[in-house]
């Protein structure tokens, strides 16, 4: 190890030199590639693979992806450093080699440094061999690229905390796979496409999707170069809205519990498929990025140690999420204050461990009254989405997300704190990842305020007219509450199921006395 790079700091460690980045334009990886440009701006080329996709060329969606409003601080700041610093390269991780041609190739050989490895398919219905050729070979062939790589520093490989989900405790350590990665891929490139469907749960086992599974045997092909290659590990919990850096709130999908909020706000969805009590592993995608960073650094600027160990990080909060309960009853009430303007119906929310509930509920309080508004404004010619089928996609990714929501894990993440020891003293302010003092009700506001603003386009300054709207709806929704227990009443006496003489005893005690 040279001396001189032992010494170096974050910022001074990145200066100049060029980073290849996969996953580039999903939601961590433009993050990250924010958070690179705006806090070492002395940084080389940052080669992001891309893949033409839906009629636009790499350079368009690279451009496209500069105009979000994440990027708004550095092109305030630095006017056309992100277009300086941002190299699209053509390429595919699910073709061999990347997809890149041989010239781009020799580039990043000749040029890289440094690799963030963030690209993977995150859907949990993917089939095993799609998930396989994207998640798995995708990392051998990113590996092979480092090989190859003449200076290379570090490679970082982004997993997931739940790719050990068939563990309660998981601690920061590589466990064993139930299958070798070279058998999970020989296995993907030879199957049928439509057998891969078919055999998908079987060859699951134990694990709840081909995510987490093809996570675990992409982390084995990590470890086994790790003496071949500087490498680490890190294992982001459930990625949700940036904390403060740059802007507070801000996200690009609606996973995790910012879109449950989202959907009880707008009167989507009105009862869940959760433990009440379950505490799901939160990370802010700000706070996450910076420590990706600093792991990426002190990998490159430290001595390897001698017990031949991969350094693996959880990046889990621990002690600091909520309760699923806390979270519906927090998201509740911030909904009073920054209602939608427009919503299906009075915000409100359940929360059931219980299949045969879920689905009673979501048949009579979700998917019958879609069907009815579906049908009103057909008839009125309305132009809208399908309420249903927004329904069924709903239903699908709760039964699909009900695994994680019902249960628990215990991640250890003390090697993830340590880290911020490391951080010198010059590059605190950029990369300190402390989040000990964040107010998680604070943060949850400000996630539902960003969700409504970054997704929605929400004008704040008519949140008033928003208000008067949810108290409509809310003296609405109670009417109708009325009006279906009287119907019910009215109901059960027609069919003797409540004798009439109950209802003589009952109002004997409401008459005037003489």
């Amino acid at each position: 190890m040279d001396i001189e790079l032992q010494k170096m700091g974050v910022r001074d460690f990145f200066k100049g030199r060029n980073v290849f980045v996969t996953g580039g334009t999903g939601f961590m990886g433009k993050v990250l590639i924010e958070k690179l440009v705006r806090s070492c701006p002395g940084i080389g080329q940052i080669y992001i693979l891309v893949r033409n996709r839906k009629g636009k060329d790499i350079k368009d969606r690279i451009k496209e992806m500069c105009n979000v409003q994440l990027f708004d601080t550095i092109k305030s700041r630095s006017p056309g450093l992100l277009e300086e610093k941002l190299v699209p390269v053509l390429g595919n991780m699910t073709d061999l080699r990347l997809g890149l041609s041989d010239k781009d190739y020799s580039m990043l050989v000749e040029n890289v440094s440094v690799i963030f490895h963030a690209a993977a398919s995150v859907r949990f219905d993917e089939p095993i061999r799609d998930a396989t050729i994207m998640n798995v070979r995708g990392t051998r062939e990113v590996v092979q690229l480092a090989k190859d790589i003449k200076n290379l520093a570090v490679l970082l490989h982004v997993s997931t905390a739940y790719c050990n989900c068939n563990r309660i405790k998981v601690d920061e350590k590589v466990y064993e796979s139930p299958m070798n990665w070279r058998d999970a891929i020989a296995i993907a490139e030879n199957m049928d496409p439509t057998l891969s469907s078919i055999l998908t749960k079987k060859f699951l086992g134990s694990f709840p999707n081909t995510y987490t599974l093809t996570k675990l045997f992409a982390e084995q092909i990590i470890n086994e170069e790790r003496y071949n290659i500087p490498s680490v590990i890190f294992r982001p919990s459930i990625v949700i809205s940036s904390y403060n850096d740059p802007v507070s709130g801000w996200l690009d999908n609606f996973n995790g519990p910012i879109g449950l909020m989202v959907a009880c706000g707008k009167g989507i969805v009105r009862v869940t498929l959760a433990g009440k009590t379950i505490i799901p592993d939160y990370m802010a995608v700000d706070v996450s990025v910076k420590a990706m960073i600093v792991a990426a650094w002190d990998r490159a600027t430290s001595s390897p140690g001698n017990n031949g160990l991969l350094p693996v990080y959880n990046s889990a909060s621990v002690s600091k999420s909520i309760s699923n309960n806390q979270l519906t009853e927090m998201g509740l009430k911030f909904m009073q204050f920054y209602p939608f303007e427009i919503m299906m119906w009075r915000p409100q929310i359940s929360i059931t461990s219980c299949y045969y509930y879920y689905y009673t509920a979501t048949l009579l309080q979700q998917v019958l009254p879609s069907i009815l508004v579906d049908g009103l404004l057909n008839i009125f010619g309305i132009p809208h989405k399908q309420l249903l089928g927004l329904q069924k996609k709903i239903y699908i990714m709760t039964m699909a997300l009900s695994y994680f929501t019902t249960q628990s894990w215990s991640f250890q993440n003390t090697k993830f704190l340590s880290l911020i020891d490391k951080i010198p003293e010059v590059d605190h302010e950029e990369f300190n990842y402390d989040f000990k003092n964040i107010d998680q009700e604070q943060f949850f506001e400000n996630a539902l305020l960003g969700a409504q603003k970054y997704m929605f386009n929400v004008d704040t300054k008519r949140f008033p007219i928003a208000r008067r709207n949810l108290w409509r709806l809310t003296w609405l929704d109670r009417l109708v509450q009325v009006i279906a227990v009287v119907l019910l009443v009215w109901l059960l006496i027609q069919f003797d199921v409540i004798p009439c003489t109950y209802l003589q005893y009952i109002s004997y005690w409401f008459k005037p006395s003489a």
